[in-house]
């Protein structure tokens, strides 16, 4: 087997391979000085998150619960107009409101809208059109720290089908942090026959938002 032989000014190098940037000062006195130095480097990753209702929070954390509201028309209010509001446990704030929150750092501003796949309907056929699904819109009880707490304005649903009319969101610093809630109701302005609609997505019965990097 051949013997490797290192010389020995090689060997004087190799401990100090890899080590950060030193420097000395032969015979130091007063107000001498040495330097080194050190590179940092940190990495953000660009992120969209939007929150509808249940969530983790204010972080991107994935959440796949999907909140339910719930009308119910008393028998002698059946289409006169009287507004409907949510149950008690509609809603991740309950009586049906939801929280909105989104986050952006990309740097651009973000569109957010909604989107149905057809009016809401019973298993007979019977419709009930979008417009009658009323929306207010108001800031949260509680704000989060960096957020813009406020009545962010709700993309109006399509009538029958496909997306809404977006609302955009301004970024702000190249941020967008803004956060409130949405209060849904039935406004129960026509008179349709008895049976349960939507409720299901089949029965046309799900909103999807979607949040925009535009």
């Amino acid at each position: 087997m051949r013997k490797l032989t290192i010389p020995p000014l090689i060997c004087l190098l190799l401990p100090t391979l890899g080590h950060a940037e030193s420097t000395t000062t032969s015979s130091a006195a007063a107000a001498s000085t040495a330097t080194a130095r050190v590179d940092f480097s940190i990495t953000v990753p660009a992120v969209l998150f939007l929150r509808i209702g249940t969530g983790s929070g204010v972080g991107a954390a994935n959440n796949t619960t999907v909140d339910g509201l719930t009308f119910t028309v008393p028998a002698t209010n059946i289409g006169d107009g009287t507004t409907v509001a949510a149950s008690a446990a509609s809603g991740d704030l309950t009586n049906g409101a939801v929280t909105v929150r989104v986050f952006s750092n990309v740097g651009s501003n973000v569109t957010l809208n909604s989107s149905v796949t057809g009016q809401l309907k019973t298993t007979a056929g019977d419709t009930i059109n979008w417009s009658q699904i009323g929306v207010t819109a108001a800031a949260l009880t509680t704000g989060t720290a960096g957020y813009t707490n406020g009545a962010i304005t709700h993309p109006a649903f399509s009538a029958t089908t496909g997306s809404g009319t977006a609302t955009t969101l301004t970024a702000a610093s190249k941020l967008v942090r803004q956060e409130g809630r949405w209060t849904f109701s039935y406004l129960n302005a026509n008179t349709v026959p008895a049976g349960t609609y939507g409720s299901t997505a089949a029965n046309n019965g799900r909103v999807t938002y979607t949040a925009t990097q535009l």
